[in-house]
């Protein structure tokens, strides 16, 4: 039996994927039902008051803090059997995990990224896992409706019960009229990545190359996107953008905000593809309208890549303070900070 705990807030719920789990199974749309669960979830929850850690100058020592350093933003299409352009093979996915695991990296959301509220353990790194373009492979159930355990959403979710402290979490950049290349479940499958925790992204209608068209052409194809995710999960925030082929549109104004048929949609970042690590939420001189990726290939600036030269210290990595309300820095990495990127967290320095 599958079971992942997913917390949202201060709510932890049990959810089962595909199979049943005694008195209680998720919904086609991913609700949980069943008097069991059902009952968790209605009782009421009292927070305990929150301590907020103290490092002391030997945990600073043993932890090294820098949340000036960078953040991989992992790109992926294709997971599947085989390794070439675009597609990782799913031997070469567990190896990813894997790796990031034993290096010290943890999920988290694009959300937290862009908010400035990185909350992981202390001595621990960031990672954002993306996939574009909604593939088959992303997410796909089997003939009797349980969740394919070799796709990626099955690979991370399996990944996740054997190390629970590996959050669940991962950016769906989606074409919503063809979403997984089954429209039978499409609806069902996006609704369930938000019921799961994981978040939807826009990737426009029809995965046209942005740059090579008008500004109404991108507006449409853009605003269209967010308006049809927005249509079929109203639940999800549909606030970033990754450019199809990592072509931005020429007026970078309509990555901001722009409207299409009276639906107003406005994005916090937009993403391009296969160049760099991402800058540390705080760092000064970055352009949330043009953040890099890695993509996950084995070619030269690829994952493995980056990884070698993160790990060799030749890059910087950003590593958490464990308290998402300080932003904690080496003192001679201080003057890359970007006050005004704080968002009313506390800075650091040491």
């Amino acid at each position: 039996m599958k079971v992942r705990w997913i917390t949202s807030g201060i709510v932890t719920s049990l959810v089962t994927l595909g199979v049943c789990w005694p008195a209680s199974r998720v919904s086609p749309n991913g609700a949980v039902e069943g008097s069991r669960t059902a009952a968790l979830l209605a009782a009421p929850v009292h927070p305990l008051p929150r301590q907020r850690p103290v490092l002391s100058s030997d945990d600073l020592a043993k932890y090294k803090p820098n949340e000036a350093g960078v953040v991989p933003i992992l790109e992926y299409h294709d997971v599947a059997s085989s390794e070439k352009w675009m597609s990782r093979s799913r031997s070469n996915f567990e190896n990813d995990l894997d790796r990031l695991y034993e290096e010290g990296y943890r999920p988290i959301s694009l959300a937290d990224y862009l908010s400035n509220r990185i909350n992981l353990p202390a001595g621990s790194s960031p990672v954002v896992l993306t996939f574009d373009d909604a593939r088959a492979s992303q997410f796909r159930y089997l003939p009797d409706g349980s969740l394919d355990p070799d796709c990626a959403v099955g690979i991370l979710t399996q990944f996740h019960e054997e190390h629970p402290d590996f959050p669940l979490k991962a950016t769906f950049f989606v074409l919503p009229k063809c979403a997984f290349e089954e429209p039978k479940t499409a609806v069902k499958k996006l609704k369930a990545l938000v019921a799961w925790g994981f978040e939807l992204g826009n990737h426009t209608v029809h995965h046209r190359m942005l740059h090579k068209l008008s500004d109404a052409q991108a507006e449409r194809e853009i605003g269209g996107g967010a308006a049809l995710l927005h249509q079929i999960a109203p639940e999800a925030k549909i606030e970033t953008l990754a450019f199809p082929g990592g072509h931005p549109p020429n007026n970078s104004k309509l990555i901001a905000e722009g409207a299409y048929k009276g639906y107003h949609y406005s994005n916090r970042a937009g993403f391009m593809a296969y160049d760099a690590p991402a800058p540390s939420p705080v760092a000064k001189h970055q352009d949330r309208m043009h953040i890099k990726r890695i993509v996950a290939c084995e070619d030269y600036g690829g994952i493995t890549d980056w990884l070698n030269r993160i790990k060799s210290g030749a890059v910087k990595r950003y590593v958490s303070d464990g308290d998402p309300e300080t932003t904690t820095i080496p003192r001679k990495f201080a003057d890359r900070v970007d006050a005004a990127r704080l968002n009313g967290a506390t800075l650091r320095i040491y």
